[in-house]
């Protein structure tokens, strides 16, 4: 029983854990409701449904004909709203951002309930609730550049005001040593780095980005530059927050691999000089994983299950092989029989002409000065 017990602890805390995470990156949805000739609608019927869980939330317009609708993960939302002696309106494919109030109005024609009036997409686009300056990176953006290095997080330098260290052609698959972003010249400790709003930066020290997300598995990018609200706090310069993807009412999944391989590539100019580097560094690179999501659910369950319980994994791997090499200088073949003479004349190891001393024949044994040996050339003895 008390196993029992410190299960069901455990569950419940990690369950309210995962949603105080949430919350940072989490929207709202209102606006007003009208009839034809600009008067408000109040008492009106708005359902709020999430288009990929099919979640749905319900509620009313106020007095003043306004409804919201708070604490709506970042998803497309298709709003209907219906009120006696109106037609019902349904505005589809809305899509609310991470930490982004929405602001969708609704004029409501005259007739019968059992008529439709249908809109797409009709939530303005400027936020107007908020002034926070931010840019959003779709997860189809990202899927859809040529990111070397498949790494998501320098989607970032497409927004106006980001400035970074490195840059996408830098085939990264790791951020390196610190923060590589600059944010309206904020310097780089400054800049906030999160993934589904947990900080993914060491809170100590140089402030390093210690994780990102994979390619695949990142829904969205999103970037807030300036005047953010105090809830995004911990940065004087800006955010960079990953928002991953999550499960939804159906199946999906993907498999990918990605390869580079010397014997595709072109040798540099710099190894085609020396006929010892004549030919491509060497380097084999395997990137490959894939993802699945879709809701907890089997054949001869509830259906609603399809509604209430979804997950989403995602696995990434990365196999790198390279042949890595260094330019020395090594002793010529008369050195290495204690012939120096090379030393007396100019030679590529020092500048100027440098002699060889018998040790036998300094001060430390009584001479008073040392002697060098003849031709700088060790005596076989």
């Amino acid at each position: 029983m008390r196993l029992v017990r410190g299960l069901r602890a455990l569950l419940v805390c990690a369950i309210f854990t995962a949603i105080a995470m949430a919350q940072t990156d989490v929207g709202s949805l209102g606006g007003f409701v009208r009839d034809p000739s600009g008067g408000v609608i109040p008492k009106s019927r708005v359902v709020i449904r999430n288009e990929a869980t099919g979640e749905e939330h319900l509620t009313t317009t106020n007095e003043a004909g306004y409804y919201t609708v708070t604490n709506l993960p970042p998803s497309f939302y298709k709003v209907t709203i219906e009120a006696a002696g109106f037609k019902k309106f349904e505005s589809s494919h809305n899509r609310l951002d991470p930490s982004t109030s929405l602001s969708l109005d609704a004029t409501l024609t005259v007739g019968a309930a059992t008529e439709v009036v249908e809109v797409s997409a009709t939530a303005a686009v400027l936020q107007t609730e908020s002034s926070a300056v931010q840019d959003e990176v779709s997860g189809q953006q990202v899927s859809m550049q040529e990111l070397n290095g498949r790494n998501p997080i320098y989607i970032a330098q497409l927004i106006p005001g980001m400035v970074s260290s490195s840059t996408m052609g830098d085939f990264n698959f790791s951020t390196g040593a610190g923060n590589p972003f600059y944010v309206n010249g904020a310097r780089q400790q400054d800049t906030l780095v999160t993934i589904d709003g947990a900080p993914a930066m060491r809170t100590r020290a140089n402030g390093a980005v210690i994780g990102v997300a994979n390619v695949d598995a990142t829904d969205e990018v999103q970037v807030l530059t300036a005047d953010y609200q105090a809830e995004y706090g911990r940065a004087a310069g800006g955010q960079i927050r990953m928002i991953s993807k999550s499960g939804t009412s159906d199946f999906h999944g993907s498999l990918y691999e990605y390869l580079r391989n010397s014997d595709m590539n072109a040798n540099t100019w710099t190894r085609n000089q020396s006929t010892l580097t004549n030919f491509t560094q060497p380097v084999v690179y395997n990137n490959f994983g894939g993802t699945v999501g879709g809701p907890v659910w089997a054949p001869g369950l509830n259906p609603k299950l399809r509604q209430k319980l979804f997950f989403f994994v995602a696995l990434d791997y990365i196999r790198y092989r390279y042949l890595d090499y260094n330019t020395l200088a090594v002793p010529t073949l008369l050195m290495r029989q204690g012939n120096f003479s090379e030393l007396l004349g100019s030679n590529p190891f020092y500048s100027g002409s440098h002699v060889i001393y018998d040790p036998r024949t300094c001060p430390s044994t009584g001479a008073s000065t040392c002697t060098p040996l003849p031709g700088i050339i060790i005596p076989v003895s």
